[in-house]
Formats: C-alpha cells, sequence, structure tokens
C-alpha cells in the first residue's frame, strides 16, 4: 500500500488515524508538531500526508509550503481543520494542500479521501504539454503559462485547470469534474466552488489578467481562454 506521514498535535486522534491506516494496509509516520513532521518528510518522503492545520511550532499551511517549495514533493496532502469558512479553506488550497477535512470526521471518510487522492497520484500523467489559447499547461514541470506570465499552481487548483484544458470547449457538470478531481461517487459541491473560487484566485495573485474558468449557472464550468 502506501507510507503515509501523519502530523497531528492531538495525540488520540493522531494515533487513531495511524491505527486505522495501518489496519488498511498502510506504513504510517507520526509527529506532534510541524518540525518533527518536517523532519520525518525529509528522512523519507511520503506518499501521501495527513496534515493538521493548528499545530505547535510550525503549523499546517508553513508546513504545506515548505514541503512543496523547499523539498518540492507532489505527493497528495490531506489537511484537518476545525475551520470551516471559505478563506480557511483557499489558504490551504493556495499553500499546497489536495484535499481538506473538517473535523470531527468520520475515519471511513478520511479513508475514501486517501483511497482516492492515492488513485490520482499513481496514475496521473507526468509528461506532456496542454495548450488552450493563451493558457499552457506543462505537466512535467507542473507550471503554467499565460502569454509571457508564468503560475506555480498548488497541485488542485493544477490538475482542475487540466481537465477544463483537455477539453476547452467542453462544459463540464459539477459532478463529472468532483469525481474527476476526487475520485468519489459522492457530488462534493461546496469543495468543488472553494477549488474555482482558489484557482481564480491563484490566477489573480500572480498578476493575470485572466479569469481561468467560465461559470454556465445550470450548467457547469468550462475554460475560459480570451
Amino acid at each position: 500500500m502506501a507510507r503515509i506521514l501523519v502530523i497531528e498535535d492531538d495525540p488520540v486522534i493522531g494515533a487513531n488515524v495511524c491505527d486505522f491506516l495501518q489496519q488498511r494496509g498502510h506504513a504510517c509516520d507520526y509527529a506532534g508538531d510541524g518540525y518533527l513532521g518536517l523532519a520525518l518528510a525529509v528522512r523519507q518522503a511520503p506518499e501521501l500526508v495527513v496534515l493538521d492545520l493548528n499545530l505547535p511550532r510550525l503549523d499546517g499551511l508553513q508546513w504545506c509550503r515548505r514541503f512543496r517549495n523547499e523539498l518540492h514533493e507532489g505527493a497528495p496532502v490531506i489537511m484537518l481543520t476545525a475551520r470551516d469558512e471559505l478563506d480557511d479553506k483557499l489558504a490551504g488550497f493556495d499553500a499546497g494542500a489536495d484535499d481538506y477535512l473538517v473535523k470531527p470526521f468520520e475515519l471511513a471518510e478520511l479513508a475514501v479521501r486517501v483511497d482516492a487522492l492515492l488513485r490520482r497520484a499513481q496514475g496521473r500523467a507526468l509528461t506532456g504539454v496542454i495548450v488552450a489559447g493563451p493558457i499552457r499547461i506543462d505537466r512535467e514541470a507542473r507550471s503554467v503559462r499565460v502569454d509571457d506570465l508564468e503560475l506555480r499552481l498548488p497541485p488542485k487548483p493544477l490538475r482542475l485547470l487540466e481537465l477544463l484544458a483537455e477539453r476547452p470547449d467542453k462544459v463540464f457538470s459539477r459532478e463529472a469534474l468532483a469525481r474527476a478531481i476526487w475520485g468519489e461517487d459522492a457530488f462534493r459541491d461546496e469543495a468543488l466552488r472553494t477549488l474555482v473560487a482558489a484557482t481564480r484566485r491563484a490566477f489573480a495573485q500572480a498578476g493575470s489578467t485572466l479569469d481561468p474558468i467560465e461559470t454556465l449557472h445550470g450548467h457547469g464550468y468550462r475554460l475560459r481562454t480570451q
């Protein structure tokens, strides 16, 4: 199965998560704070990270940024948070998280998210270039260019943009996009809306005037290339 790094300052939650994942065949490393978690990630690169947002010494957002930008790791990150506000979810995506779970959560739901992200990570094509209008996505470099501007998107916004750019004339239903991204049968409309907002914000923060996603109310989303 997979090597999973669990970073959670509540030892009871951490032990429950590790025990549950190990029962499902995964190997787990556990850290009770951000610095120890980063040291474990350096020592042996995890295939997936379960990351608490509120950590001592190095919080989850800082940890995720360092994991992506300093260690250059692309392993999926599921962020655990007690915060359910849109801005908190956007901050998680901006930092490089792939998914989030709001506490309290069911371990069965965590298992579904873990399995879906591992399938996506193992099956994702990392080569090739997608060009759609002014947008150029280099899958191997994990980078996006819009005209002369280069963007570094967090993993989930990049995945959303890839899906839309592969079929730039297609209108994707919310259900189809959510299942393609999270690999679940359940429709996750709130998570998808958050991800769309995070992708738009990433373009704006990079200085692009292009809003890359067009919303067609009652139908879904498609790529905007003008």
